[in-house]
C-alpha cells in the first residue's frame, strides 16, 4: 500500500462507501437466501434495480440509498467548508428532513434512526437532543467522510466523528462501536493495516469514549487476525455474513466488514460483491466494506464499472477530490 498516497486511499475510501451503498440498493434485506438468488441470481456481480414491491422500490441500479443521500450531505459540507462544520451539516440536514414525512416510506427507504431523528427534530428537540437509541450503522458509515478529511489528525478526527455519531445515535456502545470503524478507515487511508491496530485505535479514542468500551477498539486488529490465518476457513467466504449475524445491528456489520476487506486485501470487487452476496443488510455491510477496501486500494483500485455504474457519481467524485485534497 505505501506506493499510494493518502489522497488516493482517502478517495478509494470515499467512493467505496457509495459503491457499496449502491451495490446493495437492489437486493437489500433479503433475510431469505433462497429467495435472494430466485430474484438475482446465483451471483450478483453489478448494480440491479430493486424490485418494485420491496425496500427501495422506484429507484434505480446505481442509486444509493438514504443513507447514501446523507452521507452527500456530510461530503458537500465538507467540500464546501474546507472543514468540518456541524451547523452547515445540520442545516443542510434539516432541510433534506423537510421532502420526508417520517414513515418508512415517505422518501428513499427511511430507516428507523432517521425516523427517530425526524420525529425528534418535528417536536422541537434541538440537534443535541435529536437522537436516539438505534443501534444501527448509518452513523457510523457517514464517518467514513471525516475520516477521508481528517485522516492526517487522527485525534481531531475522533471528536468530530463522536459529534457527528451523537446527532442520530446517542446509545454509547454503538457510538464506540462506530468511531472504531472510523478510525480503522483512517488507519488505512494513512497506508497502515488493521494488523496490531488496537494500541493506535485506543490512543486516538481515549479522550471520547468510556475505559469499559474499549474492546471495540481491540476488535478490528484481532478480526485481521483471523481473516488472514489460513487455518480458519470460511466456505462459502459469504457464508461470513451469516456466522456474524444478517440483521442491522452495528454489533453484526462491523465484524463482517473487517474480515472481508482483510480476507480479500487488494481485492475490492471480491470484498465488496461477497459482502453483497451475503444477504441480510447487505447494503450496510457492503458499504463498511467498500469504505475500508478502498482505503486499502486506493481510488484506482475500484474496478471502473462500479464507478461508472454510479448514478451520481459526478458530484460524489467532486466533491471527494475536494475532501481528500485536504490530506498532507
Amino acid at each position: 500500500m505505501s506506493e499510494l498516497t493518502r489522497k488516493d486511499r482517502a478517495m478509494g475510501a470515499i467512493v467505496g462507501l457509495f459503491v457499496g451503498d449502491a451495490l446493495g440498493l437492489g437486493p437489500h434485506w433479503y433475510y431469505n437466501l433462497d429467495e435472494l438468488r430466485a430474484e438475482y441470481g446465483e451471483w450478483i456481480s453489478d448494480y440491479a434495480a430493486p424490485k418494485p414491491d420491496r425496500y427501495h422500490g422506484g429507484c434505480k441500479a446505481g442509486d444509493v440509498s438514504q443513507t447514501g443521500q446523507v452521507s452527500m450531505l456530510l461530503l458537500k459540507s465538507l467540500a464546501e467548508q474546507g472543514e468540518y462544520v456541524e451547523d452547515d451539516f445540520t442545516g443542510q440536514l434539516d432541510t433534506f428532513l423537510d421532502t420526508l414525512d417520517g414513515t418508512p416510506n415517505g422518501g428513499r427507504y427511511t430507516d428507523i434512526a432517521m425516523r427517530e431523528v425526524w420525529e425528534a427534530r418535528k417536536a422541537g428537540l434541538d440537534w443535541d437532543e435529536a437522537a436516539g437509541q438505534s443501534d444501527s450503522g448509518e452513523a457510523a458509515i457517514r464517518g467514513v467522510l471525516l475520516a477521508a478529511r481528517y485522516a492526517d489528525k487522527p485525534r481531531d478526527l475522533a471528536g468530530h466523528a463522536m459529534a457527528n455519531m451523537h446527532l442520530t445515535h446517542a446509545e454509547p456502545f454503538i457510538q464506540a462501536q462506530g468511531l472504531a470503524f472510523v478510525l480503522s478507515v483512517c488507519r488505512l487511508i494513512r497506508g497502515k493495516s488493521l494488523e496490531k491496530s488496537g494500541k493506535s485505535l485506543m490512543g486516538w479514542a481515549q479522550h471520547e469514549v468510556d475505559r469499559a468500551l474499549i474492546d471495540a477498539f481491540i476488535h478490528p486488529g484481532l478480526t485481521h487476525d483471523a481473516a488472514t490465518n489460513t487455518a480458519i476457513v470460511v466456505d462459502p467466504p459469504h457464508s461470513i455474513a451469516q456466522i456474524y449475524g444478517l440483521a442491522c445491528q452495528l454489533g453484526f456489520l462491523t465484524p463482517a466488514a473487517y474480515w472481508l476487506a482483510c480476507r480479500f486485501e487488494g481485492d475490492f470487487e471480491t470484498a465488496v460483491l461477497t459482502a453483497i452476496n451475503g444477504g441480510g443488510n447487505n447494503m450496510a455491510r457492503a458499504c463498511m466494506t467498500g469504505a475500508l477496501s478502498g482505503a486499502m486500494v486506493g481510488i484506482q483500485g475500484i474496478p471502473q464499472r462500479f464507478i461508472d455504474g454510479l448514478v451520481d457519481k459526478d458530484e460524489i467524485f467532486a466533491n471527494a477530490e475536494k475532501v481528500a485534497s485536504a490530506l498532507g
